[in-house]
């Protein structure tokens, strides 16, 4: 089986590491390996844009894809970012729907991608099914954090409501202190709190001078986690969700 001209036994990224495919039986992952096609994308380059047809399913082999939101005067909003082993909208296996978002590469980016016509055949293992509405309605449920978060909280709470769900997954506590790995730039985490930069800048600095957290190139030291959560504005029992990846994903340092 070839798949681009690559032997499917001999290819880098073996599909037992999507999270869509973990354990699936030996012949069907035979088939998405023969009908999968790797492609390979530059910073910047997209994989599809709003409202294209939703006629095939991106698993992330390398790189990162950010579903990105564009306004009508060109402001960009990154709804999530997909880490290696994740899939771009899951939702196309379950209907027929356009693209809902812009998928756009960050840094060289490696894609498998399966067209819809071979989606009866990875549909007849339940357990694909059910990850694929496992995974819609998380992604309901993200909605509905980030519309509270983007339309009843300022800017502060709403950024370390963001920093805070990042620490599940790529940070590392400390005690009452905690150091969180930023997106690359500046540019990319306001985009994801849907601020201009200068205005997340102001934010940053305040919390420096205030002691509150420090900085070193693109890591965050949360210096008072209790505090910190009083900035978020965190409610008794309130939980923070992942805004951006999947379980243990981690962002790739600036080059």
């Amino acid at each position: 089986m070839t798949m681009n001209g690559v032997h499917a036994d001999d290819r880098k990224h073996p599909l037992e590491r999507f999270a869509l495919l973990r354990g699936l039986a030996p012949p069907l992952l035979e088939f998405v390996a023969a009908n999968s096609v790797e492609c390979r994308f530059g910073e910047g380059e997209t994989l599809f844009f709003k409202n294209d047809p939703g006629d095939f399913l991106a698993l992330v082999a390398d790189g990162w894809i950010y579903e990105i939101l564009y306004g009508p005067d060109g402001q960009e909003l990154i709804v999530g970012a997909i880490a290696p082993g994740e899939a771009v909208d899951e939702a196309v296996l379950l209907d027929r729907h356009r693209r809902s978002f812009t998928a756009i590469a960050y840094a060289d980016t490696v894609v498998l991608k399966l067209a819809r016509r071979h989606f009866p055949a990875l549909l007849s293992d339940p357990a694909v099914l059910e990850r694929a509405y496992a995974a819609l309605c998380g992604n309901l449920r993200q909605a509905i954090d980030n519309l509270e978060n983007m339309c009843l909280h300022r800017l502060e709470a709403r950024l370390a409501r963001y920093l805070l769900t990042q620490l599940q997954v790529r940070g590392t506590p400390r005690g009452n202190s905690a150091e969180i790995a930023l997106p690359p730039t500046q540019s990319i985490l306001a985009a994801m709190v849907n601020v201009s930069r200068s205005k997340l800048n102001e934010q940053l600095q305040r919390w420096h001078r205030s002691g509150l957290v420090s900085r070193h190139r693109n890591v965050l030291c949360i210096n008072d986690l209790d505090t910190f959560r009083d900035r978020a504005r965190l409610q008794p029992g309130d939980t923070v969700r992942q805004t951006a990846g999947g379980a243990g994903a981690q962002w790739r340092p600036a080059a």
